[in-house]
């Protein structure tokens, strides 16, 4: 039986709090890679260009499904990708203009905002290699495969989502979420590769929001116990310690998922 291991990035793998992979975290990975029968991959919110803090380990992922979905690889190879239309992203400007609210644009290789934003700074300590320039025609020049919001708090998210309902909302911070096309997440990227690398099994785990999708999909989908969304430990089968922990290899052992 050939089996696909997907995981997440920040707060799965990447500890956001260090700036690092941990070590049984890492030993996980390698012997992954050794098992006969085995795709790696990784489904991040992230884009390529911002993969660079983890470079080390890229080799290792036979699959990869960045920018929650949008841009989608095989053994580093682009096979396919959703950018948002121009006029859509005119829809949202349009429609925040007069708003507390800035608005980031994330393409391949760069990312952009509007302004300067101390809200922006906050949000991007913690998730590390993000540095957005200050653009406000960023779509104009670039293709845009995401839109980052950031207002003052959760709620003020909660309001504009109900605004944009071209969009579906991922809060991934106080105050801040990714918006991207309802059709657009790790599940639908995940089964677009399956379809190209066909496998028999699915083990998923993840932190965020933006994880639902793959965890409903995988026939054993996995939550980290650092994440603070319930609705994610909701719908999976197990719970995985907390990242700052390092057991991720102790638990896939206990759990018989990795062959020894």
């Amino acid at each position: 039986m050939k089996k696909a291991y997907y995981f997440d990035l920040d707060n799965t793998l990447f500890f956001n709090d260090q700036g690092v992979i941990l070590p049984n975290t890492l030993k996980l990975l390698h012997a992954l890679k050794k098992q006969p029968n085995t795709i790696l991959g990784l489904a991040t919110g992230r884009s390529l260009e911002k993969l660079k803090i983890v470079k080390d380990i890229l080799p290792l992922f036979d699959h990869m499904v960045l920018i929650n979905g949008a841009m989608l690889y095989i053994n580093g190879k682009l096979v396919h990708e959703t950018p948002i239309l121009k006029e859509d992203i005119d829809d949202v400007l349009d429609v925040l203009k007069d708003t507390n609210v800035n608005i980031g644009m994330v393409s391949e290789l760069e990312d952009a905002i509007l302004y300067e934003d101390a809200r922006v700074d906050h949000a991007m300590k913690t998730l590390r290699g993000i540095h957005p320039v200050i653009k406000s025609n960023f779509h104009q020049e670039s293709s845009i495969y995401q839109l980052w919001i950031f207002a003052d708090s959760d709620e003020d998210i909660k309001n504009i989502a109900s605004k944009l309902t071209n969009f579906h909302c991922f809060p991934w911070h106080i105050g801040g979420a990714d918006f991207i096309y309802p059709h657009v997440h790790k599940a639908a990227g995940i089964n677009h590769l399956r379809t190209l690398d066909p496998y028999d099994k699915l083990i998923a785990v993840g932190d965020g929001l933006n994880d639902i999708s793959m965890i409903q999909l995988a026939d054993i989908g996995i939550a980290m116990d650092n994440s603070r969304f319930e609705t994610l430990k909701n719908e999976a089968q197990l719970i995985a310690p907390h990242i700052k922990e390092d057991l991720l290899f102790d638990f896939f052992i206990k759990e018989k998922l990795l062959v020894t």
